[in-house]
Protein backbone atom coordinates (compact mmCIF):
# COMPACT_ATOMS: atom_id res chain seq x y z
CA UNK A 1 0.00 0.00 0.00
CA UNK A 2 2.99 2.13 1.02
CA UNK A 3 4.50 1.51 -2.55
CA UNK A 4 1.26 2.41 -4.00
CA UNK A 5 0.90 5.84 -2.57
CA UNK A 6 4.37 6.37 -2.89
CA UNK A 7 4.07 6.47 -6.84
CA UNK A 8 1.09 8.21 -6.57
CA UNK A 9 2.69 11.19 -4.79
CA UNK A 10 5.65 10.90 -7.23
CA UNK A 11 4.09 11.01 -10.04
CA UNK A 12 1.93 14.24 -8.56
CA UNK A 13 5.18 15.77 -7.95
CA UNK A 14 6.91 15.31 -11.09
CA UNK A 15 3.38 17.38 -12.92
CA UNK A 16 4.41 20.07 -10.83
CA UNK A 17 7.40 22.42 -11.88
CA UNK A 18 10.44 20.95 -10.26
CA UNK A 19 12.66 23.77 -8.43
CA UNK A 20 16.16 23.53 -7.11
CA UNK A 21 17.15 22.02 -3.84
CA UNK A 22 18.40 24.73 -1.39
CA UNK A 23 21.71 23.60 -0.09
CA UNK A 24 20.34 22.36 2.97
CA UNK A 25 17.80 20.09 0.94
CA UNK A 26 20.54 18.68 -1.29
CA UNK A 27 22.82 17.86 2.18
CA UNK A 28 19.76 16.00 3.44
CA UNK A 29 18.37 14.58 0.48
CA UNK A 30 22.12 12.98 -0.10
CA UNK A 31 22.19 11.81 3.45
CA UNK A 32 19.06 10.09 3.16
CA UNK A 33 20.23 8.25 -0.43
CA UNK A 34 23.44 7.40 1.68
CA UNK A 35 21.51 5.84 4.24
CA UNK A 36 19.52 3.89 1.77
CA UNK A 37 22.98 2.58 -0.08
CA UNK A 38 24.34 1.43 3.59
CA UNK A 39 21.48 -0.21 4.68
CA UNK A 40 20.39 -1.92 1.39
CA UNK A 41 24.13 -3.00 1.22
CA UNK A 42 23.10 -4.65 4.67
CA UNK A 43 19.73 -6.18 4.20
CA UNK A 44 21.53 -7.61 0.73
CA UNK A 45 23.97 -10.25 2.77
CA UNK A 46 23.48 -13.74 3.61
CA UNK A 47 25.15 -13.01 6.92
CA UNK A 48 24.92 -10.96 9.51
CA UNK A 49 28.83 -10.83 9.32
CA UNK A 50 28.80 -10.14 5.73
CA UNK A 51 25.94 -7.28 6.52
CA UNK A 52 28.51 -6.09 8.62
CA UNK A 53 31.44 -5.58 6.12
CA UNK A 54 29.00 -5.03 3.15
CA UNK A 55 27.60 -1.75 5.30
CA UNK A 56 31.14 -0.51 6.19
CA UNK A 57 32.35 -0.48 2.77
CA UNK A 58 29.09 1.68 1.91
CA UNK A 59 29.89 3.62 4.46
CA UNK A 60 33.32 4.63 3.24
CA UNK A 61 31.87 5.54 -0.37
CA UNK A 62 29.85 7.52 1.13
CA UNK A 63 31.15 9.15 4.01
CA UNK A 64 31.33 12.49 2.93
CA UNK A 65 27.43 12.82 2.76
CA UNK A 66 26.94 11.77 6.50
CA UNK A 67 29.89 14.51 7.55
CA UNK A 68 27.72 16.97 5.58
CA UNK A 69 24.45 16.20 7.31
CA UNK A 70 26.29 16.52 10.98
CA UNK A 71 27.92 19.47 10.16
CA UNK A 72 24.27 20.67 8.97
CA UNK A 73 23.09 20.09 12.39
CA UNK A 74 25.46 22.73 13.31
CA UNK A 75 23.60 25.71 11.09
CA UNK A 76 20.12 26.22 13.01
CA UNK A 77 18.94 27.96 10.34
CA UNK A 78 20.01 25.30 8.01
CA UNK A 79 18.77 22.90 10.46
CA UNK A 80 15.22 24.20 10.10
CA UNK A 81 15.38 24.32 5.74
CA UNK A 82 16.69 20.74 6.48
CA UNK A 83 13.59 19.87 8.39
CA UNK A 84 11.24 21.41 6.01
CA UNK A 85 12.33 19.14 3.80
CA UNK A 86 12.02 15.93 5.99
CA UNK A 87 8.65 16.58 6.62
CA UNK A 88 7.94 17.43 3.33
CA UNK A 89 9.57 13.82 2.53
CA UNK A 90 8.36 11.96 5.67
CA UNK A 91 7.66 8.79 4.01
CA UNK A 92 11.02 7.93 2.62
CA UNK A 93 12.70 8.65 5.88
CA UNK A 94 10.10 6.50 7.74
CA UNK A 95 10.31 3.13 5.08
CA UNK A 96 14.16 3.80 6.25
CA UNK A 97 13.55 3.98 9.79
CA UNK A 98 11.72 1.08 9.27
CA UNK A 99 14.18 -1.04 7.52
CA UNK A 100 16.81 -0.12 9.85
CA UNK A 101 15.48 -1.65 12.63
CA UNK A 102 14.68 -4.71 10.76
CA UNK A 103 18.18 -5.04 10.18
CA UNK A 104 19.19 -3.76 13.77
CA UNK A 105 17.15 -6.61 15.12
CA UNK A 106 18.54 -8.85 12.46
CA UNK A 107 22.05 -8.49 13.10
CA UNK A 108 21.69 -6.83 16.53
CA UNK A 109 24.74 -9.28 17.99
CA UNK A 110 27.12 -8.86 14.77
CA UNK A 111 29.82 -6.27 15.84
CA UNK A 112 29.90 -5.17 12.42
CA UNK A 113 26.49 -3.90 11.83
CA UNK A 114 26.51 -2.35 15.28
CA UNK A 115 29.48 -0.13 14.27
CA UNK A 116 27.93 0.66 10.64
CA UNK A 117 24.86 2.08 12.46
CA UNK A 118 27.35 4.11 15.29
CA UNK A 119 29.70 5.20 12.27
CA UNK A 120 26.40 6.70 10.41
CA UNK A 121 25.29 8.32 13.46
CA UNK A 122 28.60 10.14 14.18
CA UNK A 123 30.94 9.74 11.01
Amino acid sequence: MHRVLLAIALTLTGCQKERSLSTAEQITDRSWRAHVLVITAGERAKTCAEAGAAMQKAFVENRQAFVDAMALDRDKARLAEAADFIEANEARYADIDTRMAALSDRCADEPTVVAAFQQMSAP
